[in-house]
């Protein structure tokens, strides 16, 4: 069979299917093809700014049904039958080696908890990529995409004037002319490795490995902090929970259906076995209010091992073709930045490929290919330098407000209506803020931590959510923070209280 369309993407994770259904509807023909499911995968957490990009590209491109994706109480409304997680913010925990968590680690906070949102129904989400990813799919086939599952592509020959794919799929293989071809198989980048391109050592992060699964009874870690009950932004175990070791760090998403997503992100140095199980036990060992967590949880299948080394595909993109942000760089999920990085991906590739009717020229092609690798190079820079101090309270809790600051910046400059056009990720594309954030960096990559008073006053000029405050390790999202900071936004008060009562910011809605 041959058979030709305008663009083919393969990989029908979120990304690619996203970027199918936007192009459909559109009028382009859109070929998806994916290996096969059901799939676990990580990458299950959004932000305020992932929420944001889809709803301002539901928005560009004419899709409601993606808004009851884009905040918790609406997911909950409209979907109840797709398994959801509620994410009211950041929680960090640490721990430390044959010791009980105790709520102080030399003389500082042993706890870090950063709010997104101010109440569960504007809440972000975590993502059961099984169903999420399907529900995306599901979408794009009602829009009359043509879906190849399971298949896999075998061969490409990639030109400017076109695509031209070998397929084999249960039924035998196939052909397939397209005029551009879309790589969203995320790490494994089929198509970036098969024409010959190769990605580079990252020396910002460490190599790691991956040990997880979904579980069920695990438990939660809000008793931890009852003494300070009333200071709560949030529940702690609402959120991206996140527990800093001495060989890495442990994630624990909850989902509302019983399902949790737990898993470790060790240094590969620092490996005390070489098979899952034996090291999963090892490290819950060490920490024991850790493993009182999991104490009676089983897997719901067995604990996978994967490989982390921190890479970038400098060559993501060229004539016929082009690579999603989740491929393009594999750098390490501590704050949740591969969803956003992903979605701004979709977002410009679909702007391009309906501007040039799937042809985009050259030059359109080598500026999403300058942004995303500065985006990622930006990205991959902050995460290193947080890894440092993974295991200093103290220090990572100032460092980290470099992205809270750069975020909740962002994000309250876009729910203004202060943005136009497709924004960059985090503040990468906002001059001041890279040079303030470079030099603190280049600081700390050298092993010079700049002092605390010094990374404040870099922040100061885009704190918009009273992070230059010592909370003792809670930080909520408050009004009153936003309407101080509005010069540096800059809008007049008036603006955003407005922009605040448009977000649902200001009331709860029933969840």
């Amino acid at each position: 069979m041959n058979d030709r369309c305008d663009v083919a993407i393969l990989g029908a994770g979120f990304g690619g299917a996203l970027l199918a259904l936007i192009l459909r509807r559109r009028g382009l023909s859109v070929t998806l093809i994916e290996k096969g499911r059901p799939r676990f995968a990580i990458g299950e957490s959004s932000t305020p700014l992932a929420n944001l990009y889809l709803e301002q590209i539901a928005q560009a491109f004419d899709l409601p049904e993606l808004l009851p994706l884009t905040k918790y109480g609406r997911w909950k409304a409209a979907h109840p039958e797709l398994p959801v997680g509620k994410k009211r913010g950041f929680t960090f925990f640490w721990h430390r080696p044959g010791r009980a968590w105790t709520p102080r680690l030399d003389g500082h906070p042993a706890y870090l908890l950063v709010a997104a949102s101010p109440h569960d129904a504007i809440a972000d989400t975590h993502w059961y990529r099984p169903a999420f990813d399907a529900h995306l799919t599901a979408l794009a086939l009602r829009a009359d995409v043509r879906y190849l599952e399971p298949a896999m592509p075998v061969a490409a020959e990639v030109e400017a004037s076109g695509v031209h794919l070998r397929i084999e799929t249960p039924g035998g293989p196939c052909t397939l002319d397209a005029r551009f071809v879309v790589d969203a198989t995320g790490p494994a980048a089929w198509l970036a490795r098969h024409l010959g391109h190769h990605p580079e050592s990252h020396s910002y992060l460490p190599e790691r490995v991956a040990i997880f699964s979904h579980f069920r009874n695990v438990a939660r870690a809000d008793a931890w902090l009852d003494d300070w009950r009333d200071r709560w932004p949030y529940r702690p175990d609402d959120a991206a929970v996140h527990h800093l070791l001495e060989e890495g760090w442990a994630w624990v998403l909850h989902f509302d259906h019983g399902i949790t997503s737990a898993g470790l992100s060790l240094q590969a140095d620092r490996l005390p076995a070489r098979d899952p199980d034996t090291c999963w036990r090892h490290v819950l060992a060490r920490y024991p209010s850790l493993q009182a967590l999991f104490a009676r949880a089983t897997p719901l299948y067995p604990l996978r091992m994967v490989p982390e080394r921190p890479s970038l595909f400098r060559k993501l993109a060229g004539p016929g073709w082009a690579m999603l942000p989740s491929g393009a760089g594999i750098l390490d999920p501590l704050l949740s930045t591969g969803n956003p990085l992903t979605l701004l991906g979709v977002w410009r590739l679909a702007k391009l490929l309906l501007r040039y009717q799937a042809m985009p020229p050259a030059d359109a092609l080598l500026d999403y290919r300058r942004r995303t690798l500065h985006e990622l190079e930006q990205t991959a820079r902050l995460l290193g330098a947080l890894w440092r101090v993974l295991d200093r309270p103290d220090r990572f809790a100032q460092f980290s407000k470099l992205y809270f600051a750069a975020a909740s910046f962002r994000e309250t400059r876009i729910r203004l209506g202060k943005e136009t056009g497709i924004p960059g990720f985090l503040l990468t594309d906002h001059a001041d803020f890279c040079r303030v954030q470079d030099r603190l960096l280049s600081a700390a990559a050298q092993g010079n931590l700049p002092e605390p008073a010094e990374v404040y006053a870099a922040l100061e000029p885009f704190d918009v959510a009273g992070l230059c405050t010592d909370r003792d390790g809670f930080y909520p999202a408050r009004a009153e923070d936003v309407l101080n900071a509005c010069h540096r936004i800059p809008a007049s008060p008036e603006e955003v209280w407005a922009g605040l009562q448009r977000s649902g910011f200001l009331a709860a809605e029933p969840v």
